[in-house]
C-alpha cells in the first residue's frame, strides 16, 4: 500500500486498521508511515498520526528507532501544533526506552509549562510525565506543582486530566 497516496484521500477507521496491520509485520512499512508523518504536509501528518497512535498501543516496538526523531520534533519551534499533539498522544501509550527518558521528560515538562501550548499538548504531556513517575517517583512534586499552577485558569480538559493525575499520584 502506498501510504501517502491513501492518506491523501482522507482518513478512516478502515484505512487506519489496514495500515496498523501492515506495519505490525514490517519495519519498512513503518518507515513509510513515519516519512508521511514527518514530511507532511500537515494534513498528511495528521492523517498518519491516527495509525501511529494505534501502532504505539498495539506494537510499541515499531516506534523504537523514532525516539530521536520525536525528541527533535518536540523541541522544534514554529511547527504545527499537530506535531506535538500527535507525538505525545502516541508516547502516552508506551514505555519510553530508558536512554530517552530524560529528554522525553524534559520536553514534556517544557510543553506542559509553556503558556501558549494547546490543551491537548498539555494533557498528553501530563500523561507522559505521569507514566514516568511510576519509575521515578521523585518527579511527582514537580508534576504536582505544574498541574496545580495550571488548574486555576485551565480549560475543562486541563482541569479534568489534571485532577485525575493529581488523584492518581496521591496514591503513591
Amino acid at each position: 500500500m502506498n501510504y501517502r497516496k491513501e492518506l491523501e484521500k482522507g482518513q478512516s477507521k478502515t484505512l487506519t486498521t489496514a495500515i496498523v496491520n501492515e506495519v505490525a509485520n514490517s519495519q519498512q512499512k513503518m518507515d513509510e508511515l513515519m516519512k508521511c508523518f514527518v514530511e507532511g504536509p500537515i494534513r498528511i501528518t495528521q492523517y498518519a498520526a491516527w495509525p501511529m497512535s494505534d501502532i504505539a498501543k498495539k506494537h510499541p516496538q515499531m516506534l523504537l528507532k523514532y525516539y530521536p526523531v520525536f525528541i527533535n520534533l518536540l523541541n522544534q519551534k514554529d511547527k504545527p501544533d499537530a506535531i506535538n499533539r500527535n507525538i505525545l498522544r502516541a508516547l502516552q501509550f508506551v514505555v519510553v526506552p530508558e536512554e530517552y527518558e530524560g529528554e522525553i521528560l524534559d520536553v514534556s515538562f517544557k510543553l506542559l509549562n509553556a503558556a501558549k501550548e494547546p490543551v491537548a499538548v498539555k494533557a498528553f504531556s501530563m500523561n507522559v510525565i505521569y507514566n514516568l513517575t511510576k519509575k521515578y517517583p521523585d518527579i511527582i512534586p514537580e508534576l504536582k506543582a505544574s498541574i496545580e499552577a495550571l488548574l486555576p485558569n485551565g480549560s475543562s480538559g486541563i482541569k479534568s486530566r489534571g485532577n485525575k493525575i493529581l488523584k492518581a499520584i496521591q496514591q503513591y
